[in-house]
């Protein structure tokens, strides 16, 4: 009996202080290194993604099911412009900088409110923003198979991945001319990356909210979320400088480790 009641007052205790643990935590969404404007200056929308990356043009096999796991969450292998073009929208929303077009849901509501004979005047776009990924690869973290290696080699390579490069190049249209006035090339490493810079935590990208998760990949998700974070930020700085209000300060890994 004494055992018993002993117990009951010691769950009773581990209880409590769970509940007072858990009145303690917060839960605080994770912030990226965004630029940050005072006004929208500016009105863009989507234009082209594409994938020109070897991995999506893999066919049929171990490679091209591989890869349809990894970004199975965004529609597979036909969503992986995609999910990467969102993800950028929603860096631009976050900086301040921009007034975001979705044509897709435009043209939408434009016909629902058509049925009901209201007429719809087209947004005026500034620049249209587009997309082409040009490298995506992973690799193992340990292994015989060390080192980059491009997705349609890997058949084999399980989701423990941890290692990936992703490559985008970026580029401006006026929608006015179909002019290209501006276009630069990203590229991020997962092993030359700060995890803690980038929001990494857990598969999708825990602590960041939504619109910031790409694939089923960890690493991968990672190294979107810097590219995309630097297009953005040179986007801004680009076509907003005058309107930037708040710069962070970023400091990659390797600059750590020298501080060290």
């Amino acid at each position: 009996m004494k055992r018993l009641l002993v117990f009951g007052a010691m769950l009773s205790l581990l209880v409590v202080s769970s509940v007072k643990a858990a009145d303690k935590t917060k839960v605080e969404q994770q912030k990226l290194p965004l630029v940050k404007c005072s006004e929208p200056s500016l009105t863009v929308a989507l234009g082209t993604v594409e994938c020109k990356a070897q991995a999506c043009e893999a066919g049929s096999g171990p490679a091209s099911n591989f890869l349809a796991s990894v970004f199975g969450a965004t529609g597979g292998i036909q969503g992986v412009g995609k999910g990467l073009g969102n993800m950028l929208i929603t860096a631009l929303k976050e900086t301040n900088c921009f007034k975001i077009v979705d044509l897709e849901k435009f043209e939408k509501v434009k016909k629902q409110l058509e049925a009901t004979g209201q007429i719809v005047k087209p947004p005026k776009i500034d620049k249209f923003i587009n997309l082409t990924i040009t490298q995506i690869a992973l690799s193992r973290s340990s292994g015989a198979l060390g080192g980059f290696i491009p997705i349609p080699l890997l058949g084999a390579v399980s989701m423990n991945t941890q290692s990936a490069e992703l490559g985008v190049d970026v580029s401006v249209m006026d929608p006015a001319t179909l002019e290209i006035t501006d276009a630069k090339s990203f590229k991020a490493n997962s092993e030359q990356t700060s995890f803690g810079l980038f929001g990494a935590g857990g598969i999708g990208g825990g602590g960041l909210g939504g619109g910031w998760s790409w694939s089923n990949n960890l690493a991968l998700d990672m190294v979107a979320r810097k590219v995309i974070v630097e297009a953005a930020n040179y986007l801004a700085e680009t076509f907003t400088k005058d309107k930037i209000k708040e710069r962070p300060v970023i400091k990659e890994e390797k600059e750590k480790k020298t501080e060290e």
